[in-house]
């Protein structure tokens, strides 16, 4: 089923400036994640890296908390765009299991390093990761069990995620 072009834009839009996940904004713009997740990857092959605006566009601030903040989540991207690698060079018979073992434990050290840091230097954001992975969950978990729920859940999420912000953030 074809999408209007005012649809993709305000998920480019809504992913680039406001950091909403995939996960939530498939459902928020009816459609499903695998579309968001294709037009996302399209978009990269013809020159408009959704994921570089969003870099640019969260270091932008000049703040250093943001900018600690947004180191963090660009190693989060990164390390997911390595285990994507992994997983197919693993699949197509490029990586021994003993390549794929070790890449994960330096993997592991990396991320356990980086959240170790991010503790100590942003203990808010150690709390805000937790918040919004739950949020997302209950997102998925209502999109996949309770379908009929999402539309409210989607009318209420902006004002809730301005408290969790606040609370969390």
């Amino acid at each position: 089923m074809a999408h209007p072009q005012t649809t993709k834009d305000a998920v480019r839009r809504d992913y680039v400036t406001k950091g909403i996940s995939l996960e939530v904004l498939g459902p928020m713009h009816g459609i499903s994640v695998a579309t968001v997740t294709r037009w996302r990857r399209d978009a990269r092959e013809n020159g408009d890296d959704w994921d570089k605006h969003r870099a640019a566009l969260r270091l932008s601030s000049g703040q250093p908390e943001d900018i600690s903040r947004n180191l963090l989540v660009e190693f989060m991207a990164c390390q997911e765009y390595g285990m994507s690698l992994m997983r197919q060079a693993r699949e197509d018979g490029k990586m021994s299991a003993q390549e794929y073992g070790d890449l994960l434990v330096r993997m592991q050290d990396g991320f356990n390093k980086m959240m170790a840091a991010s503790r100590r230097i942003l203990p808010e954001t150690d709390r805000l990761i937790v918040a919004a992975g739950v949020m997302e969950d209950l997102a998925a978990f209502l999109s996949s069990k309770h379908p009929a729920l999402m539309a409210g859940f989607l009318d209420v999420l902006p004002a809730f995620q301005q408290i969790v912000e606040k609370k969390y953030g």
